[in-house]
């Protein structure tokens, strides 16, 4: 009897030893490299009321989201039509081809998701405000031209989402934020792809709107030939409010400045610049002085 306790002691002893061993190899793993992700900055929204209850729709019943924080979804992703533009969402607001927002059938409203395209890596955040995509067989999300584009997502282009919680605090939880550090939408989104072979997407895009900015401060318009790395800060429907917008800037930051048409918007751009590197300054001024989000529009 004292022999098989001395016996077990022994296997004791050694099993603590390797448990020590593997402790110690564990903690001196490196840790987990975690990735910028930019797009629409999660914030703390109360979840609309009519948006969030279960409904039926051809048949179908389609339940929300409880949980968002382990939502996980994989499929195909479609975008808004020109015919979509300035439609009311379900939370009420217009739909904005240049925000970073998408419809989805079930997520909770207003809410954000983590979208990772499949083919190339990309990734983006995106806050969903409407319902939807129905009859697209397939198709678990519909995304803004603005959101399509920084993916760089082709029609077989396979997508991945990963809810995003935002509580009171602010503070995010949830398979979304896992790998991943969360980047303000006012520091610069990934750089436009080339999508020439693309004709159905818009060739640039805004990630804010500022819808009513008023500004009085005339200067000259620089003209639309020049090229270079531009900084665009929005998009608004009225021509001559983009116009003022875009002299104020200019002339409170001592750069060139150009509006460009599109449809029935005008997109706000200053600059050319010669590198990223200069872009990139005058953004950080944009948001230290004026919280103004803006990117980069490569030549």
């Amino acid at each position: 009897m004292r022999q098989q306790w001395l016996i077990l002691g022994i296997v004791a002893v050694l099993i603590s030893g390797c448990t020590t061993t593997d402790n110690n190899r564990t903690s001196s793993l490196p840790p987990v490299p975690t990735r910028e992700v930019l797009g629409a900055e999660p914030q703390y929204e109360p979840h609309y009321p009519s948006a969030n209850r279960d409904y039926q729709r051809d048949g179908q019943t389609y339940h929300i989201v409880q949980d968002p924080a382990h939502f996980t979804q994989t499929g195909y992703a479609s975008w808004f039509g020109e015919e979509s533009n300035g439609k009311l969402t379900a939370i009420g607001e217009r739909a904005n081809p240049y925000a970073l927002a998408a419809a989805h059938p079930t997520l909770p409203i207003p809410s954000y998701v983590r979208v990772t395209n499949l083919s190339n890596g990309r990734m983006m955040i995106v806050r969903i405000n409407d319902r939807g995509p129905y009859n697209k067989p397939g198709k678990i999300i519909e995304l803004s031209h603005a959101a399509a584009e920084r993916l760089n997502l082709m029609p077989q282009s396979k997508v991945k989402l990963d809810g995003i919680l935002v509580s009171p605090d602010g503070s995010l939880s949830g398979l979304g934020i896992e790998g991943s550090t969360i980047v303000k939408q006012s520091f610069a989104l990934p750089e436009r792809p080339n999508l020439s072979a693309q004709s159905s997407m818009l060739p640039a895009v805004t990630s804010n709107s500022a819808d009513e900015n008023t500004v009085k401060q005339p200067l000259a318009e620089a003209s639309e030939s020049t090229s270079g790395y531009m900084v665009q800060v929005g998009a608004i429907s009225a021509e001559q409010k983009a116009k003022e917008w875009q002299q104020s800037l200019s002339q409170r930051f001592n750069v060139q400045g150009r509006i460009i048409p599109f449809g029935n918007v005008y997109r706000v751009q200053l600059g050319p610049f010669n590198n990223r590197q200069q872009a990139m300054e005058l953004q950080k001024k944009l948001t230290d002085q004026m919280q103004q989000s803006s990117f980069i529009v490569a030549p």
